[in-house]
Formats: structure tokens, sequence, C-alpha cells
């Protein structure tokens, strides 16, 4: 069995079958990086975080500057909350390729997640814009730009959150943001924000 034939079975989403044809086809090429780090893919979304991480840093010791690897281990670190390692990792891929906006993403959550809201806001913005587009990356700023108290740019990227499809995950974590920004708007203007603004046709 070749890495493709193995693959195919991952895209088919029948994820434990992808872990036996991967098994399969690393017994006979142990030291193939690529296969190393899918099964570490495939473990991690089976949550069998241990076996995952084997696999990860198997693919790494093989190639060192093996990006995908390295995230992949990062965001394992991050499920297991050990948030330094994640960092080391996410930082060390950024090292390889200062410019992968996944990298730059996953380290930018990381730093949402510490209170390191500046440092997130940096990275989210040093990715280009159509990579911070989707719904998780808008999110994850306009809760860093609530939070450093830019309640204008907060509400403006809601705004075009809010014109996404929500996932069903998220649905409540994108409704307590919006109360937020609604307190902190009260906060900042008074009662005022409640009442609709006089039209200024009339006279």
């Amino acid at each position: 069995m070749n890495l493709q034939q193995a693959l195919e079975q991952v895209k088919t989403g029948n994820l434990p079958e992808a872990k036996k044809a991967l098994l399969k086809y690393l017994q006979e090429n142990p030291d193939d990086p690529v296969g190393n780090y899918h099964l570490g893919m495939c473990f991690s979304h089976l949550n069998e975080l241990d076996s995952a991480e084997e696999k990860f840093l198997k693919a790494i010791e093989l190639n060192e500057t093996f990006v995908a690897a390295r995230i992949g281990l990062g965001v394992l670190y991050a499920k297991k909350k050990d948030k330094p390692k994640a960092e080391i990792q996410f930082s060390k891929a950024l090292e390889i390729d200062e410019n992968h906006s996944g990298a730059k993403k996953n380290l930018a959550s990381l730093y949402t997640g510490t209170g390191n809201y500046d440092k997130a806001l940096a990275l989210y913005f040093s990715v280009p814009e159509r990579e911070r587009s989707d719904i998780v990356s808008l999110y994850a700023i306009s809760y860093c730009l609530l939070k450093l108290d830019r309640l204008s740019e907060a509400r403006q990227t809601f705004q075009t959150l809010e014109s996404l499809p929500v996932p069903e995950t998220m649905k409540k974590d994108i409704s307590e943001l919006k109360n937020l920004i609604e307190e902190k708007n009260i906060e900042s203007e008074g009662i005022w924000t409640l009442l609709k603004k006089p039209d200024s046709t009339q006279t």
C-alpha cells in the first residue's frame, strides 16, 4: 500500500479505517515523516492524544523543518492544556516559515486564551485579510479588540462576523460576545445607546 492509497481513507472521513491503512503503510515505511504526520493527525482527530504525540514527534525527528507536524503537535498540546509546549511548537513553526498563516493563527488563539491580547492581535493582523475572514478568526479578533477597549473596532468586526453562517458549536460563544459588546457600549455611551437617534430629516 502506498501513502496515497492510505490517504484515500482519510478523504472518506472514515478515520478508524484511515488509521488502519496508515498503520499498515508505516509498517513498510516507518521512516516516512509525511506518513507519521498523517497518522498523528488521524490519532489526534480520534482523541488518541498520546499516540498522536508520538507520531508527530517522530515526524519532526525525521524532518525538523516539517511545519505542519509542528502545528499539529502544538494543537495537540493545546488540547492537553499544555500551553507552554504549544507555544514552543507554534513559535518554532514560525521560525521555519515566518509567514505561515496557520502557525500565526494558532499562536494568536493561544495568546487570546492566556490574555495576551496585544500579541494575539498583532499576529492576526499580520495574516492576509482573506485568511482571517473566517468566523473563528473574526470572533477572536473582535474579542481581543473588546478586551483592549477598542470598542468601535470590536463592533465593526463583530458586524462582519454576524454576516456569516454561524456553526452550532459557536452560537453560544457568539451570543455571549454580542452581550459583552452591548454592555461595554452602554458603559461607554450611557443609556442613550438604547434610544433611537433622532432622524435629522425631521423638523
